[in-house]
């Protein structure tokens, strides 16, 4: 089969490879659509390793497990490849954990389904996991939860978003450009949910706009007790979001902000608010418990697909297959994808020059 090796400077070698066989637990896809993410050249580089970093993949099941009981030959299918493992998203075969894969209607492309593993399973990372909020699978909230999301037209975050109202958190104070108008479709303005501009706003104007639209939804405070910041950087995560919860502990927490830079430098926020490290190795890091959160996570996309509560992010398909590959890890790493994923159908390969 052909496979995209992404060696550390983020170039792309396209080489031939024995298709591989799944373990007792595990499934044999025959990748139809990959995506791509920033950690696809980031773990590359950070480990000074080649390999096919790829995880985002849908497709159709060619083998499953001795073990496997959920999934047959034949099944359309979507999941994430547990990295830093063999046998990744970027070939034409690979090999996902059954409990990381997920059954995807008719109603849904292998386009918008490849949108969705790594990005989803983040968002629930940290609205439910670091930041300890309802998930849709609980009990709903008895009373307000002011939530805010900075970065709404990243994939994480307009998943987050979506999640958040399947969950009836309300209200959820978006934050994003004008590439991020498409995440209006995903808040409810009756519950005081809205999106902020940043860049109408210098970073102290940002931060009573946010206050604001927390104090008009019915907390007299203004001071929202939740953040998930999906940008992590300088200016959002201080400047903004910890100025904005700054103050005593609400409901005897401190506010807490999920962020999703691991081994960055937090400590420039405000002293009274916490922060919280988001991890997208959670499902795949041999513990049990976040284990089983993945698997309840993936199980809940194919519900939300059916019902229409989850939608993929929007796209974009690159031409070359698997050639592709390096192109969109360009992009990733210069910084000019906006509001979309770069995906990739393996079976153009053969076709592209």
């Amino acid at each position: 089969m052909k496979e995209a090796i992404v060696v550390p400077d983020a170039t792309v070698t396209i080489t031939d490879s024995p298709i591989p066989s799944p373990g007792p637990h595990q499934v044999l896809v025959k990748v139809i659509v990959a995506g791509t993410n920033p950690k696809d050249w980031k773990f590359p580089a950070f480990m000074n390793h080649a390999h096919n970093s790829g995880d985002d993949l849908a497709g159709v099941v060619e083998a499953v497990g001795d073990k496997v009981c959920e999934f047959r030959k034949g099944d359309r299918v979507a999941g994430m490849h547990a990295f830093p493992k063999p046998h990744g998203a970027f070939a034409e075969y690979a090999v996902l954990d059954d409990y990381m894969t997920f059954r995807i209607p008719e109603t849904t492309t292998f386009e918008e389904a490849a949108t969705i593993p790594l990005a989803l399973l983040t968002a629930a990372v940290g609205l439910f996991w670091i930041l300890g909020l309802p998930a849709p699978w609980q009990q709903k909230p008895t009373g307000k939860i002011p939530l805010v999301i900075y970065g709404a037209s990243t994939a994480v975050a307009s998943f987050a978003v979506q999640l958040a109202r399947a969950a009836q958190i309300h209200p959820i104070i978006a934050i994003g450009s004008p590439n991020s108008t498409f995440v209006k479709a995903y808040l409810d303005v009756s519950k005081g949910d809205t999106l902020l501009d940043y860049r109408a706003f210098n970073k102290a104007e940002l931060v009573e706009a946010v206050q604001a639209a927390v104090r008009a939804a019915g907390i007299p405070s203004g001071r929202p007790a939740h953040a998930y910041d999906t940008i992590s950087a300088r200016g959002t995560f201080d400047a903004v979001l910890s100025k904005a919860m700054a103050g005593p502990p609400i409901d005897g927490k401190k506010p807490k902000i999920a962020v999703v830079q691991p081994g960055d430098d937090y400590s420039t926020a405000d002293p009274s608010v916490e922060i919280g490290i988001t991890n997208c190795i959670i499902g795949h890091d041999g513990s049990e418990d976040s284990g089983r959160f993945a698997a309840v996570v993936f199980r809940m996309i194919t519900a939300g697909l059916v019902h229409g509560w989850v939608k993929g992010h929007p796209f974009e398909v690159l031409p070359g297959g698997l050639k592709a590959v390096e192109r969109a890890l360009k992009a990733s790493k210069e910084g000019t994808i906006r509001a979309k994923k770069l995906l990739l159908r393996v079976g153009d390969t053969a076709d592209s020059k």
